[in-house]
């Protein structure tokens, strides 16, 4: 489960906005902003900067700009060279080599080296840190610096050791205590001026050893709503509007001033869970059932405005992810039917059970579990439909282990597209649906371990089937996380995982 994901980290929408205060500060005309300045809105503040402990998903925009790492995610989904220049595995992959770049520097002039960067590689696994990158970094053993050389040895092979670390960023760990108080950078630009949950204003890193920054200025601002915020995008107040609500997405496509910027494949996955480990849904029949029942188009166009893609596949790995491999890997689609779900109902004995969804921060859940109440109707299954408070929803089923039988509910999962990062929460002891495939886990280990990339989606595919046919999760679809932004902002993307880039942004 993406506990933080759905209580801080990821909420959609105006979930989190009616405390928030509109904060435009010295806001200037827009033909100014053009020339100079890149003004980014949105209803969620910047509470603090280190991206190590990172507490909130808009955080995550800061990354690219004030931040460099060894390795980088690009556009199509892949990792690029950043502070390292090269990396090499040896044929284990137990043992990662990174040759940095010459002579970088953070921004107040001190070296950004290998002993740098190995000092916020032991910042990050001490066990005292608080990371969401925890996970990604557990099989570290050591780390080493040599030359312009950083030498990491790992517990077990893994051939996304460059992948996995892309998120941990260049900060200067001596400063870590008082962070906040315009830090040293080691991205296109650094800290001007900050005030927690209400403004960050940053501008061009003189000394950043990449390319360097063509906006001068870029301000982040926090809007009181969703309303407030698409209103100062269209005057032209801000440039860039950070988690568009979808609902406003449909009339600002038809605003030929504005653009809407999102992956070129999203790997945000809608994801519904049960437990199979207690009645109806340890029978495989019942899974089946809900599978066949769920009309994943009309859901997606209901609950989501059609902003996403079907999975026909029922897998954690979207459908046009290039590491899918669908009918020709021998994968089943799981098209709607109703008179086959049910078939299988009734062969599995099933006559009712219960969606338990959030109440009020996330209107999309109840919206799925409208839809699909009303067609199991029309087939003689009764779905209840009940809403919680966000702790008490999380409580009967987090963390993975507990028993909840007749219950189906709705979640998501954020990751990068490789999927490393997304089969990993089928993990045994990791879903809270309780699969605990130990199969499964020796088949995502084989292929994590497979350093060439054709021979580890080979491997990938035969994990994917067990997914395909015992139905761990439903999985109904991938949603796009939007951003807007006005016409002339060039440059902007996202991470098939919802996160925005900006650090190559140019305003025309």
């Amino acid at each position: 489960m993406k506990l933080r994901s759905i209580t801080k980290k990821k909420v959609i929408g105006s979930a989190v906005a009616a405390a928030m205060v509109f904060s435009l500060g010295s806001t200037i005309a827009p033909a100014q902003a053009a020339k100079n300045e890149l003004v980014v809105g949105s209803t969620q503040g910047i509470p603090q900067l280190n991206p190590i402990i990172r507490t909130f998903a808009f955080e995550e925009t800061l990354f690219p700009l004030l931040w460099s790492s060894l390795t980088t995610w690009k556009p199509d989904g892949s990792v690029g060279p950043q502070l390292a220049k090269s990396w090499k595995a040896n044929k284990a992959a137990t043992t990662w080599t990174f040759t940095l770049v010459k002579g970088a520097k953070f921004s107040d002039g001190s070296a950004l080296d290998a002993k740098a960067v190995k000092a916020v590689f032991d910042y990050a696994i001490d066990e005292k840190t608080v990371t969401q990158e925890r996970n990604k970094l557990n099989l570290i053993k050591s780390v080493k610096a040599s030359g312009d050389n950083v030498i990491f040895t790992l517990s077990d092979p893994n051939a996304l050791f460059p992948e996995a670390i892309a998120w941990i960023k260049m900060i200067k760990v001596s400063e870590v205590a008082n962070f906040n108080k315009k830090p040293s950078t080691s991205g296109p630009y650094t800290v001007s001026a900050f005030s927690p949950n209400e403004s960050l204003t940053m501008v061009a890193n003189p000394k950043y050893f990449g390319k360097k920054a063509s906006v001068k200025t870029i301000k982040f601002v926090k809007a009181a709503d969703p309303t407030a915020g698409v209103t100062s995008l269209r005057s032209g107040d801000i440039d860039v509007m950070y988690q568009l609500p979808l609902a406003d997405a449909a009339p600002l496509q038809k605003d030929k001033n504005l653009q809407l910027v999102k992956a070129k494949v999203s790997s945000v996955s809608v994801t519904w869970e049960y437990d199979l480990t207690s009645a109806p849904f340890n029978n495989i029949k019942a899974r089946q059932a809900v599978a066949y029942a769920t009309d994943r188009a009309k859901i997606l166009k209901s609950a989501y405005y059609g902003f996403g893609q079907v999975t026909s596949f029922n897998t954690i790995v979207p459908d046009k992810s290039p590491w899918n491999c669908g009918t020709a890997g021998g994968l089943t689609k799981y098209n709607f039917d109703l008179q086959k779900a049910k078939a299988l109902f009734a062969e599995a004995g099933i006559t009712s059970f219960t969606w338990w969804g959030v109440s009020g921060a996330l209107p999309e859940f109840d919206a799925m579990g409208q839809v699909l109440q009303a067609d199991l109707k029309t087939i003689g299954i009764d779905m209840k439909i009940e809403n919680s408070e966000v702790g008490t929803w999380a409580a009967k089923f987090y963390p993975a282990g507990k028993t909840y039988p007749g219950l189906l509910l709705p979640n998501y999962q954020s990751v990068p597209g490789e999927p490393g990062f997304s089969m990993n929460f089928l993990l045994s002891g990791r879903a809270e649906s309780n699969w605990n495939n130990k199969a499964y886990d020796d088949q995502y280990t084989t292929a994590i371990g497979t350093l060439d990339a054709k021979k580890r989606k080979a491997e990938w595919c035969k994990a994917l089937k067990m997914e395909n046919e015992e139905l761990p999760l439903i999985t109904p679809f991938v949603f796009d996380v939007l951003h807007a932004a006005r016409a002339n902002v060039k440059g902007a993307w996202v991470e098939g995982g919802g996160q925005m880039h900006l650090e190559d942004v140019k305003i025309s």
